[in-house]
């Protein structure tokens, strides 16, 4: 059985990937010369789905209508814009009279590329809601999910102690639920994890099934450069990109490496296994090493960029900075020639 509609959960801030997500959504941050959210979509196309609520706040708001507006294929795209933070189910509950009696919701800040039209298929039909469960060889830093020989969740059970954890089994953060299941709640903030989901497990009336897949994810510097690497390998089952080296311009080392289109990158810079974004300029001499240039950046001669640092939009790094081991550059920011290094001039 199909469904027909997905709501995706894309109102986080990005925080843990700031400052690249200064003006940008974090799932519309590019992975691998597409835009992060466009994995789920496609995920969620396979499966059937026609439409794709997108619940957003009131970050980023512009880039998510434009991106909206620009949206040409399939499924449908629109938004569901939550005037104040509500939590995970608080926006869907302002949002009920555009939901069909059955739809899935999913996770945006990490995709799993697994079966959907299988865990569709396989979850009960008369549930509230059923959760997409993983197993994990080590449970002790999740909330376990305990199910029944029905498939019906008995309890969860939050970070138990190597050794004693009744099950392996942890939410994927995809479910599929029935609209009346948000019917009985007022509107405001609410969770599904602390709410919705004990609710439905004390009636019986949530279900959980076993699924598998890859899992991608930007959630942090040091995976927003891994995820990159992933799917620029030809890793992924949702995008295949050209070839392991995007873009063009300068010396690649590496597995991989991705330049944007309307980046400039000299013949003397060397990029190895990372990114420059749209609008960057990367001068002779330069070295990008597992690390992010963000859009409109410009990285002076002889600099270093590595240790997935981020550098923001539109920052400046001067000729033989060194800009390592996770720093941040804010955006518009200007580091003078030399200004930041690890070692002493010779």
């Amino acid at each position: 059985m199909k469904l027909r509609q997905a709501v995706l959960l894309v109102g986080g801030r990005g925080t843990r990937v700031w400052p690249l997500t200064a003006h940008t959504p974090k799932a519309l941050l590019p992975v691998a010369g597409i835009p992060f959210i466009e994995y789920q979509i496609r995920l969620v196309a396979a499966a059937g789905v026609e439409e794709v609520l997108l619940a957003v706040g009131q970050d980023h708001l512009d880039a998510w209508r434009g991106y909206v507006d620009a949206w040409e294929g399939t499924p449908a795209l629109s938004l569901a814009v939550e005037e104040e933070p509500l939590d995970t189910a608080g926006g869907l509950v302002e949002a009920l009279d555009r939901l069909d009696d059955r739809f899935l919701v999913l996770n945006g800040d990490v995709v799993l590329e697994a079966d959907l039209a299988a865990f569709i298929g396989e979850a009960p039909q008369e549930a509230g809601g059923t959760i997409a469960l993983v197993e994990v060889e080590d449970p002790s830093t999740y909330g376990v999910v305990v199910t029944d020989e029905s498939h019906m969740v008995e309890a969860f059970v939050e970070k138990p102690p190597p050794g004693t954890e009744p099950a392996r089994t942890v939410n994927a953060g995809i479910y599929v639920l029935q609209r009346r299941v948000l019917e009985e709640y007022q509107r405001g903030r609410l969770s599904f994890e602390r709410v919705v989901f004990p609710t439905l497990t004390r009636r019986g009336d949530l279900g959980g099934i076993l699924v598998s897949g890859t899992w991608l994810d930007i959630g942090t510097q040091q995976l927003l450069v891994d995820t990159n690497g992933f799917v620029m390998r030809g890793q992924s089952s949702l995008h295949r990109p050209a070839g392991p080296h995007g873009g063009s311009g300068g010396i690649r080392k590496g597995s991989w490496s991705w330049v944007a289109g309307g980046a400039v990158v000299h013949e003397g810079a060397t990029i190895e296994e990372g990114m420059v974004m749209e609008g960057a300029e990367v001068a002779d001499g330069v070295v990008v090493r597992g690390a992010v240039v963000g859009p409109g950046a410009r990285i002076g001669a002889g600099a270093l960029i590595a240790g997935a640092s981020l550098v923001g939009p539109g920052a400046t790094i001067g000729a033989g900075c060194e800009i390592d081991s996770g720093m941040r550059v804010a955006p518009d920011a200007v580091l003078p020639p030399g200004s930041v290094t690890f070692r002493p001039p010779r």
